[in-house]
């Protein structure tokens, strides 16, 4: 079981952007209350109303266009990622979290199911995660955008340097992200061009049900923001291999259904 929680815990972590969980101590009822919790806001998350009728979009530094699809996408991933993460952080009832549950255990679920073959299949819990997970929470641009900006990251032959300067420039809370532009003036490119992509974003629900805003962040500053985390906590190059993985599984999904 141990062995299954590691994997699976990986997996969490591609998808999230989320540091390694350690179960350690914790009893079985309060795993289980967490887990509950988690599986409430995943469902919360995925009756989010995103459609653009529900959404009012604006930022202090001028409108906000809707126009672009991938950059819709991305904010919707990153809205429903944000509303999973303030559910878990002011749960509706009093949850018993101990030091160290940080990390959502997304995939503990899924511990029943799957090969832990680490020589022929690591992460057959493929349809798990896309059909249950993936594709419910809209997260497909987040996972088919990630790769680029690994890719850019790795374009500058002293990328290490650089995020190590980067690091270095922060507090408790981490560097200033600047909407981005921390990391075009560290020297890396920029990958989306569209003003949207480094402007800081409000967005409040008619409904009502959540409202978010930015201050110092960005999609681009979130997007390069997940590999200079990565990098910090030492999981780059395993991160990029499941999200590798989790794209061909949805390249996948995309032939069977086209």
């Amino acid at each position: 079981m141990t062995k299954r929680i590691c994997v699976l815990g990986v997996c969490a972590a591609a998808i999230f952007g989320l540091v390694l969980w350690t179960a350690g101590n914790a009893s079985a009822n309060e795993r289980n209350s967490f887990m509950d919790a988690v599986f409430s806001a995943i469902e919360s998350a995925e009756n989010l109303n995103l459609s653009d009728g529900n959404m009012k979009i604006a930022s202090y530094e001028g409108p906000v266009s809707n126009k672009d699809e991938k950059f819709m996408g991305l904010l919707r991933a990153k809205l429903r990622l944000a509303h999973i993460f303030r559910k878990l952080e002011y749960p509706e009832e009093n949850l018993s979290v101990l030091k160290g549950y940080e990390v959502v255990r997304l995939m503990i679920a899924a511990a029943s199911s799957g090969s832990l073959n680490t020589q022929g299949a690591p992460f057959d819990l493929g349809d798990y995660i896309v059909f249950q997970l993936i594709l419910p929470l809209q997260l497909e641009p987040l996972i088919r955008e990630l790769p680029v900006y690994y890719d850019s990251m790795k374009s500058k032959e002293d990328w290490q340097e650089k995020f190590d300067l980067i690091l270095e420039t922060g507090d408790e809370y981490g560097p200033s992200l600047n909407r981005g532009k921390t990391f075009h003036l560290a020297g890396f490119p920029k990958v989306n061009t569209k003003k949207e992509y480094t402007m800081a974003i409000d967005v409040e629900f008619k409904d009502e049900s959540l409202y978010y805003s930015e201050a110092d962040s960005s999609i681009e500053g979130w997007l390069y923001s997940f590999w200079l985390r990565r990098y910090q906590e030492g999981s780059l190059e395993t991160v990029k291999v499941i999200l590798d993985w989790l794209n061909t599984k949805l390249d996948e999904v995309e032939k069977a259904v086209g």
